[in-house]
């Protein structure tokens, strides 16, 4: 596969998560801070904008807040910029993936581009592009042959999400409303009704533990490293020659969450989730290095 692709397929998988992710985080946290007003806006807008290294200098309000998340087209860390940006992939690529794939990435991102500010609640209006960003990935899962263009959506679809559930426990929902907190930051990660599941009452810190270590839920951070490294060797079995850095960063990962299961200490989960992103963050630059950057033409001498 040319590195040109194979980047685009890896960009789609990591666009796609991180405005699913923005939109969840903003539905429930808007929410939150309607309902609950002993927090000053300014600061509920803030914790947020702070963890998604987004500026915050002149947003204090709600309706603000939502304005700044929703973004626009060329902000690729905002909902509309990263639906934008996966769209603009997916268009480079438009012969190696399905057409159900494209036109329900099409409709998403009309979706959010044809009038959604006029609605009179952000908290549905982002509940309506979730459902079409669930549409395209399940086009993606249900019609994407399992070749190296799907291997590199899953890689990317796995490292963002690594990153946006550390950003997201980067807020600290349950220090600012510690009764209602723990369950805003489970909804923003789809997660409230598997951890009730599990029979643990949701407090700030069992919920933080369960977001990092819980093997069964999707969106953890060791299920999402199991991802990543279940797309680095997909790529291997695809006849890719194996990155060493690659395999050994996502395997460390992995690893490394796997076998603190029985951490228990609140400040160890907060470490280990920390280090956590930063291993996807090499993790990324080792895949840029080893499949994206061309290395260039050859000069002949005489």
């Amino acid at each position: 596969m040319l590195s040109r692709l194979a980047e685009s397929f890896y960009w789609i998988g990591r666009y796609l998560e991180r405005a699913e992710a923005t939109a969840r985080l903003l539905a429930e946290h808007y929410h939150l801070t309607v309902e609950d007003r002993s927090v000053p806006d300014d600061v509920a807008a803030a914790v947020v904008l702070d963890a998604l290294s987004l500026p915050h200098g002149t947003i204090t309000s709600p309706s603000e807040l939502v304005r700044a998340l929703l973004g626009d087209v060329g902000n690729p860390s905002t909902v509309i910029g990263a639906v934008g940006a996966a769209r603009e992939n997916a268009r480079s690529v438009r012969d190696a993936i399905s057409g159900d794939v494209f036109e329900s990435l099409n409709g998403a991102y009309l979706t959010l581009t044809r009038g959604l500010m006029a609605a009179a609640s952000p908290g549905p209006s982002m509940h309506r592009v979730i459902e079409r960003l669930m549409v395209v990935n399940g086009a993606i899962e249900w019609t994407m042959t399992r070749d190296e263009g799907h291997w590199f959506l899953l890689l990317g679809r796995s490292l963002e999400r690594i990153d946006m559930t550390s950003r997201l426990l980067d807020v600290h929902h349950e220090v600012l409303w510690p009764d209602t907190g723990p369950i805003a930051t489970l909804r923003s990660a789809a997660g409230l009704t598997p951890f009730l599941r599990t029979g643990e009452p949701p407090t700030g810190d069992a919920v933080r533990r369960f977001l990092v270590l819980e093997p069964t839920f999707p969106r953890s951070l060791l299920h999402s490293a199991r991802g990543a490294e279940e797309a680095a060797r997909g790529l291997q079995s695809q006849g890719n020659a194996a990155d060493a850095t690659l395999l050994r960063e996502v395997g460390l990962m992995r690893s490394r969450l796997e076998f603190a299961g029985l951490v228990q200490d609140p400040s160890e989960v907060d470490a280990l989730a920390a280090e956590t992103q930063m291993s996807a963050v090499d993790a990324a630059l080792a895949t840029a290095d080893a499949y994206f950057r061309q290395a260039g033409t050859i000069v002949w001498s005489h």
